[in-house]
């Protein structure tokens, strides 16, 4: 009879192996393309491209005890959000222009609602059952993901008062993503966020390690690319046959896929009593969608023969400026980096409206909405703003790093935050 410390052990093997298997079946559907019906073809390659992410995931998390210098953990986290640019990219190339957007926006706002939110759901959750509430405590380097952030939610709404994204407008994302490597994530003041499988493969002897996380990132890069491009078209194949809107489907469908690794390690962590590791992992996701993702749209357009300026829809206008006002209101709420509890009830609670209603006039609404709860809450959060805005400049960041944050806002707008 196994022991329980032994099955134990073995059971992060057998994740592994579910996750590799659903990876290898989603590679096979691609290869075979179309043999299958619809709606089996889109599940078994959400699968695979759900096993892979894992993979990437695992793998890139337990790198992190090896790893040093922001050249190398920039690598592993463009190695592991392979699977959601693979997607964008995939639709760029084809010129869909009208679903382009919908796969980035849909995730971006998800990771941004989640980085809100679970600090304010664990909090909930923990004095329910009468537990102590563990600080949340972001490293100030951090600042640098919001003022990013920030940077690339307006120069986003540029792109929405225009109608179209340029390749000038890519450069510029591109140049933002470029800022926020150069000028470091804080990752190497913090220890790695390592937990469940990741967590087991970072016990193994650095040998071991190293030979499993290599063999890890290339099978699962492989199977991610194959199964990414052949999504969204069964994807598509299986909404025509059920008389769904092919860019609200891209857009609910693809993020739940691509972003559910990431998002079971955030809220993991926050179980685990360390949300801040969580909320900076999504931070940091985002901060790729925003920026990288986008400029590499712009390119790929371009290469795929068409043009040099992507044309956005009055659909992917609204969508992106409900995007740029999630992205501000999460900086906003991030800004003083201790998020008030109504801060995340308010990010689920626009998250599920959106959800829930899906015309463009219910999303406009809500984004404006949004805008409108960022600005006062700006307001009220000016000194740290100014901290946020300084951490984009090369000559702050060091300063930054040991600047203790108030614990409460100041200012007389939103009042509504601080009552207890």
């Amino acid at each position: 009879m196994i022991g329980l410390r032994a099955a134990l052990a073995m059971q992060w093997q057998r994740r592994i192996a579910a996750a590799a298997a659903c990876a290898f079946a989603g590679v096979v559907d691609a290869t075979v393309g179309g043999q299958l019906p619809a709606l089996l073809s889109a599940a078994v390659l959400g699968a695979g491209i759900l096993g892979a992410s894992l993979l990437l995931a695992w793998a890139a998390d337990a790198l992190e005890v090896d790893v040093h210098g922001r050249l190398v953990i920039m690598a592993v986290t463009l190695v592991a959000v392979l699977p959601e640019t693979t997607v964008e990219l995939q639709l760029a190339v084809t010129r869909q222009a009208q679903l382009v957007t919908a796969n980035l926006t849909g995730a971006t706002r998800l990771l941004l609602t989640a980085a809100i939110a679970i600090p304010a759901l664990g909090t909930a959750l923990l004095r329910s059952r009468g537990q102590p509430v563990p600080p949340f405590a972001p490293n100030p380097a951090r600042r640098l993901d919001l003022a990013v952030l920030a940077l690339a939610a307006l120069w986003a709404l540029t792109v929405v008062a225009r109608g179209e994204l340029t390749l000038t407008a890519g450069v510029i994302f591109g140049g933002l993503y470029m800022m926020y490597v150069l000028r470091g994530r804080g990752a190497e003041d913090e220890p790695p966020a390592t937990i469940g499988v990741a967590a087991q493969i970072a016990a193994l002897a650095p040998a071991a390690r190293r030979r499993l996380c290599g063999a890890l990132f290339a099978g699962a890069a492989v199977a991610a690319f194959i199964t990414a491009r052949a999504f969204p078209e069964e994807l598509l194949r299986a909404g025509q046959a059920l008389g769904i809107s092919p860019y609200l489907l891209i857009q609910s469908v693809i993020p739940l896929f691509t972003e559910t690794p990431e998002l079971v390690v955030a809220i993991t962590l926050t179980s685990h009593r360390r949300p801040a590791q969580g909320v900076g992992l999504l931070l940091a996701s985002s901060v790729t969608q925003s920026t990288l993702v986008l400029a590499s749209v712009s390119v790929a357009y371009l290469l795929g023969g068409g043009g040099s300026t992507l044309p956005l829809s009055g659909r992917a206008q609204v969508e992106m400026l409900l995007t740029a006002a999630t992205t501000l209101m999460a900086v906003a709420a991030l800004a003083s980096l201790k998020p008030e509890p109504a801060d995340g009830w308010i990010m689920t609670a626009a998250f599920g409206l959106q959800s829930l209603f899906t015309s463009w006039q219910v999303r406009l609404f809500v984004a404006l909405a949004l805008l409108i709860f960022a600005a006062d809450i700006l307001l009220s959060q000016r000194r740290f703003m100014r901290a946020t805005i300084l951490a984009a400049l090369p000559h702050n960041l060091h300063a930054l790093r040991r600047t203790r944050i108030p614990a409460e806002p100041t200012g007389k707008a939103a009042t509504w935050r601080q009552g207890r």
